[in-house]
């Protein structure tokens, strides 16, 4: 089957989202358009189509926004990832041919990482959700999870690296193997994902660079930077039963706990090498 002309882009002034579209607007196989909030200040490129939406996301605008498009790419962050149940019925009422889903994390289909967090649970239920569209023949999906983005988590002070602080924080005992990638390496994937369409139809594609445990990252770090950290050594059990209690309350610094816990253990579908077959094919290909 032909690959993929007309492209929509939610979320395509994040992080990753203008890495996506970076991407796209270097391939000429592509028209593309962009879908942007009526209260977002972003600047996206004024030579592109760019339909505003109001940030409630009615299915009826994501409907006439989607008209006429072979795929819709969701780039949105990952607290809005419920948001996204409007946008794959939209995209089904709009006659879309495939949905590529917010995911771009661990094995959300991890029972253990979906009973660790709300997150997790959320994108679970979504990837399940396009399932059960697909094998109705509504519409086909696609989803990637590439572990953690390293160069993210060091800016973030995330995996227990708090780099400006000289400080590192170890989850138990440290040897938990998570698999990581970076953002360009994960577009890179994803497009060359699309250009193989009936390979990559109805999948969950695991992307990985390499595994590592905290123990082996602070090991490079110290050597690369050729300074000693200071360490602490958290219990995962204790932080997770406290973290859990203040998720029911809303508490996005607890969500955000739970979220790195569930990565850096390696216990909860981060070590992606050992939840299914890395994907390394797709990169080769293209």
């Amino acid at each position: 089957m032909a690959q993929f002309n007309n492209v929509l882009i939610v979320g395509a002034s994040g992080s990753f989202g203008r890495l996506v579209l970076e991407a796209l607007q270097k391939d000429s196989d592509y028209t593309l358009t962009l879908l942007q909030r009526a209260s977002s200040q972003a600047r996206l490129p004024d030579h592109l189509k760019i339909i505003t939406i109001a940030d409630s996301y009615p299915i009826e605008e994501l409907t006439s926004a989607f008209k006429g498009q072979d795929l819709i790419i969701n780039c949105i962050t990952t607290l809005s990832v419920k948001d996204q149940y409007r946008m794959i019925d939209a995209a089904i009422a709009a006659g879309v041919r495939r949905y590529v889903a917010s995911e771009y994390g661990l094995n959300n289909m991890n029972p253990k990482a979906q009973a660790l967090s709300n997150v997790f649970a959320d994108k679970g239920k979504i990837q399940s959700y396009l399932r059960a569209k697909a094998d109705d023949g509504q519409i086909e999906w696609m989803s990637i999870s590439c572990g953690i983005w390293l160069k993210w988590g060091m800016a973030h002070d995330f995996l227990g690296m708090h780099v400006r602080e000289r400080r590192f924080v170890f989850w138990d005992d440290g040897e938990g193997l998570f698999s990581c990638t970076t953002e360009e390496n994960t577009v890179a994937g994803l497009i060359s994902a699309l250009k193989v369409p009936e390979e990559t139809k109805n999948k969950n594609l695991f992307l990985s660079d390499f595994a590592i445990t905290q123990r082996q990252l602070l090991d490079a770090i110290e050597r690369i930077q050729s300074i000693k950290y200071r360490t602490e050594t958290i219990d995962s059990e204790k932080l997770i039963a406290e973290k859990k209690e203040a998720e029911k309350q809303g508490d996005e610094s607890a969500i955000l706990a739970l979220v790195e816990t569930g990565f850096v253990t390696g216990k909860f579908g981060g070590h992606l090498e050992k939840e299914g077959v890395i994907s390394e094919y797709i990169l080769l290909k293209h």
